[in-house]
């Protein structure tokens, strides 16, 4: 039997309650995002402002965080997004999920809004909340730093786990991020860190001496399992690949088959100089350390330094990722890897979602050529870019309409087609033209315009690389390549929901055969004594996707799955010159809706049922 506890955090009386779930609720659900979306959806009232202190803010491990040595240690925040009004889940690594437990929780939910700005303390099962307006305005860095050694700990930030928002959470911005530790870990999409400003809520730090391995069944029987699962993980090229160049070992790989998107998704197939923020370079030039989350065995985290030159950042060390990379890099034209990398830390430091942060900046660019948007700003202008972000984190002058989010900046200046996106969040960093099953997988992501819902390219790029079975052209759109597709995104959706409610990195399912259904299953077993099978693994999958997708019903709010004007339009040139995601999308829609048992993105009551929801048909 597993045990899940929730502190519940009221923030307008400053009260603290204790839940234990059920080990059937948890059985249905796991942790993280999907017994968060369960809590969720029964608890946060329809229709209101995300920015109301009815809104609620769920933080949840999983039940797998702080005792599988595998990579476990990501936490799920979950709330109404501020970014597109209905919903969003988004995680982050480091080591705040495992301290988290330590505590004696495994979950946290935030509800109300404090007088005055506060930071939550959780040592040993004991809550408490201290004042936070000498904090307020400090950057997440500073503030990190602060609340460790206000609480006996070193500035350290392996020493206990620590959550902080920035100036762009305090000033509300619609795409502001929660940083994490150990080391600007960051819960970005969807603006949980404005939810979290609208609570005057500006941090929380966790730490605890909980055994977590006597709540073990049979302790030495899951050892035995997690140990052999390790052991495929660490021995495979594609651990070691990851771990010598981090996520951005992606940038020349998705540009070689025309997939790399630039100028807002609307430049030609290929971009110049794209080598230049490669993962290859920047490691060669300004990586200085490799960090991991706690307990992971890949330590993928490339940690960079500028030293020199107008952007360098003194004394300071720089998180970056791929998508970082692209988003405010070939996203608005910067292939030189010294503004990038500055500017990845700014919005680190400042508290935003690098992805939304890079398309606002490219939506505001091309407003600004179309000569719609007042703004001297051209392509690759890195001093006006960061210049822009500093204004959007504080929202001062142009950067009060910029922090309201490429969605919206596109709307307001009657440019819809500039908005490239699904459910008022903009894409990540692969066109979807080129990669054939992100024109599925984009769309019909429960939190808008994502990438890990279900990631495609572990099919159409990496398979060639590090040896994925199950090779898929990333270019085909015939019946049987859309056939596939659709089967294969909407299988990963199911998948990786559980993946994200154990709560594991997606990247061990980029190794063959590591974290199977029956990898996942065997744990649990192990673990809690329950007798999960693969297909109970999958059917837990289906029921969270499935409970995700009835706030967008609930709302009555894009229900329907779309595709935006401009993945119509043809690649002009490159490796995949010609292509759009038209074919896919218009074809594949309709195999992805049966497969799931949906008419129009809505489940339907026998869908329900058969996954347990029979108490939610009322919102059909």
């Amino acid at each position: 039997m597993a045990i899940f506890r929730i502190l519940r955090v009221n923030l307008s009386t400053e009260t603290f309650n204790e839940e234990v779930v059920k080990d059937d609720l948890l059985k249905s659900f796991l942790g993280g995002r999907g017994l968060a979306a369960y809590y969720a959806f029964k608890e946060i009232p329809r229709g209101i402002d995300p920015l109301d202190p009815s809104n609620k803010l769920y933080i949840f491990s999983g039940p797998l965080s702080g005792v599988a040595t595998l990579s476990t240690s990501r936490v799920n925040v979950t709330t109404r997004s501020v970014l597109n009004g209905v919903y969003t889940h988004s995680n982050a690594g480091g080591n705040f999920s495992y301290w988290l437990r330590r505590s004696g929780y495994d979950g946290i939910i935030i509800e109300g809004k404090a007088e005055e700005p506060v930071y939550l303390v959780v040592k040993n099962g004991e809550p408490s909340l201290k004042p936070a307006k000498h904090i307020w305005g400090k950057w997440t860095g500073s503030a990190t730093k602060i609340i460790l050694t206000e609480n006996g700990f070193p500035p350290d930030e392996t020493k206990a786990g620590v959550a902080v928002i920035g100036p762009a959470g305090e000033n509300l911005v619609k795409f502001a991020g929660i940083r994490f530790s150990d080391y600007e870990r960051f819960a970005g999409r969807g603006g949980v860190g404005a939810v979290m400003g609208s609570k005057r809520l500006k941090g929380i730090l966790v730490w605890g001496t909980r055994d977590l391995y006597r709540e073990l069944v049979d302790k030495n029987a899951f050892m035995k399992v997690n140990n052999e699962i390790v052991k495929r993980l660490v021995t495979h090229d594609t651990t070691k690949a990851l771990h010598a160049y981090g996520t951005n070992v992606l940038m020349n790989l998705v540009q070689a088959v025309g997939g790399l998107p630039h100028y807002n998704f609307a430049g030609t197939g290929l971009i110049k100089n794209v080598d230049d923020v490669s993962g290859e370079l920047i490691k060669s030039k300004y990586v200085v350390e490799t960090h991991g989350c706690f307990n992971c065995p890949i330590a993928c985290t490339q940690i960079t330094m500028v030293k020199s030159g107008p952007f360098k950042v003194p004394g300071e060390k720089i998180k970056y990722e791929y998508e970082n990379t692209w988003a405010l890099g070939p996203n608005i034209g910067l292939t030189n890897a010294e503004p990038v990398l500055k500017l990845e830390k700014l919005a680190n430091e400042l508290g935003m979602d690098t992805i939304s942060l890079g398309n606002t900046l490219a939506v505001a660019t091309e407003l600004s050529k179309m000569g719609k948007l007042k703004l001297d700003v051209d392509w690759s202008d890195a001093a006006s870019y960061i210049d822009l972000t500093y204004k959007i984190a504080y929202r001062e002058g142009i950067g009060d309409e910029l922090a309201e989010g490429d969605y919206r900046l596109a709307m307001k200046y009657n440019a819809p087609e500039t908005f490239t996106g699904a459910r008022g969040q903009g894409l990540p960093a692969y066109d979807p033209r080129a990669h054939k099953g992100f024109a599925l997988a984009y769309y019909t992501a429960n939190r808008g315009g994502d990438h890990l819902e279900a990631y495609t390219p572990t099919w159409e790029i990496l398979s060639t690389v590090f040896g994925k079975p199950g090779k898929v052209d990333p270019h085909d759109d015939s019946p049987a390549g859309i056939d596939l597709q659709a089967r294969l995104v909407k299988w990963n959706q199911d998948l990786f929901a559980v993946v994200d409610s154990s709560i594991f990195c997606k990247f061990e399912n980029l190794v063959p055969n590591v974290n199977t259904e029956q990898d996942i299953a065997n744990l649990y077993n192990a673990a809690y004594g329950w007798d999960l099978t693969p297909d109970d693994v999958l059917t837990i999958g289906e029921r969270i996707f499935n409970m995700e997708r009835l706030f967008w019903v609930r709302e009555g709010k894009w229900v329907k799955d779309e595709l935006p004007p401009r993945m119509r339009e043809p690649i002009p040139d490159g490796p995949a010159k010609g292509h759009t995601a038209s074919r896919m999308f218009d074809e594949g829609i309709k195999k992805y809706y049966e497969l799931r048992g949906w008419v129009n993105g809505k489940p339907t009551r026998d869908t329900l049922r058969k996954l347990g929801l029979s108490e939610f048909e009322y919102v059909l």
